[in-house]
């Protein structure tokens, strides 16, 4: 079974998220995609970040009929590192064939993650963004070689921008799905209320 994994803090999840997905599942022809959010984000320091509980929860509304939603780095706990996540799903999962799904800017510090080379030995890197890869090729060619470039329109939302509206408090109505933007207001996340 050809299965992608899409990981990532999710704080909150956005619609450049669920469409990098959709994107991603089409052109590789993916049999399902992992998505699972970060219990503690081991590249940046995550502001902000609201529970894991409310970030699986938001990741399950916006994914729904689209892809699976795994806790398996939220149930694990501490630092997310892909390789452990990698060698855990390997282990349940034996015959599956993994496509490790990621945004363009990951590849500039895919070198500086634990275990990179493992990670590569474990599934296929994707990457999105064609511009990138003439940047990723000139920089690092031994990693070129190893990535799957998918070239399809990129929606320009950052978490951290979706953030900024609710402090605003102006609308996202168009930045996430409605699902989550309701759940988001419930609960109250990002300082925000209904």
């Amino acid at each position: 079974m050809k299965t992608g994994l899409f990981g990532g803090t999710f704080n909150p999840v956005h619609n450049g998220h669920v469409n990098l997905v959709k994107n991603f599942k089409d052109e590789l022809k993916l049999d399902r995609v992992f998505v699972i959010p970060t219990a503690v984000p081991p590249h940046k320091e995550a502001e902000g970040l609201v529970s894991s509980e409310d970030r699986l929860e938001m990741c399950r509304l916006a994914f729904e009929n689209i892809a699976e939603v795994s806790d398996v780095e939220i149930a694990r706990g501490g630092r997310s590192y892909t390789v452990e996540t990698l060698e855990e799903l390997k282990r349940i999962y034996k015959d599956d064939e993994f496509y490790f799904l990621v945004g363009s800017d990951m590849l500039l510090s895919f070198k500086r993650w634990y275990r990179w080379e493992d990670i590569l030995t474990m599934c296929t890197l994707c990457a999105t963004d064609r511009d990138a890869e003439k940047t990723c090729m000139d920089a690092d060619e031994e990693l070129f070689d190893r990535i799957i470039f998918c070239d399809f329109p990129k929606t320009v939302i950052s978490s951290s921008m979706v953030r900024e509206k609710l402090f605003l408090g102006q609308s996202v109505e168009e930045l996430v799905p409605r699902e989550v933007e309701k759940y988001i207001r419930e609960k109250g996340l990002y300082n925000v209320c209904d």
